[in-house]
């Protein structure tokens, strides 16, 4: 599904999601910022510390999962999940597992993901939504802001 099939509230939260990352982007050495929402509420909101924390598990989707999970009793029904790139297959994996039945994504890029349609199957073989690209062009700024600092 399409950026034109997202809701202005949809297309709000993402665009608070680039802000967040965005501000947090040179700090951590990232570009991926994710939000897991429940009723256009952010419940948890995280960036992606690979580099900071020397950990590759660090991507900000789990480590989104694994706060919003902490706070809600391990029940992310009715959760979505927004990120700044599509999802890493084991990011992917995790969304699914943890319940979340709609995820928006900005980037359309992400090596571990050959051909853009394969999340879009990925999600709606397992009954769930997926969004994207959604404002990546706003999205792309990160990259660029990353890029003129040498990162």
């Amino acid at each position: 599904m399409k950026e034109t099939d997202v809701s202005e509230a949809n297309l709000r939260l993402m665009r608070e999601l680039i802000a967040y990352t965005m501000e947090n982007a040179l700090a951590y050495q990232t570009f991926t910022g994710a939000f897991v929402v429940k009723d256009n509420m952010v419940v948890w909101r995280d960036i992606t510390s690979i580099i900071k924390d020397n950990d590759p598990l660090a991507h900000a989707e789990m480590k989104a999962l694994r706060g919003a999970l902490s706070i809600m009793n391990g029940d992310l029904t009715g959760c979505h999940l927004y990120t700044t790139q599509r999802p890493c297959p084991m990011c992917a994996s995790a969304i699914i597992w943890c319940g979340i039945d709609t995820i928006y994504y900005g980037l359309a890029t992400n090596h571990q993901w050959k051909y853009e349609t394969e999340i879009h199957d990925f999600y709606e073989n397992l009954n769930g939504r997926c969004f994207g690209p959604v404002l990546e062009d706003e999205c792309r700024k990160i990259d660029e802001l990353l890029t003129a600092h040498g990162l």
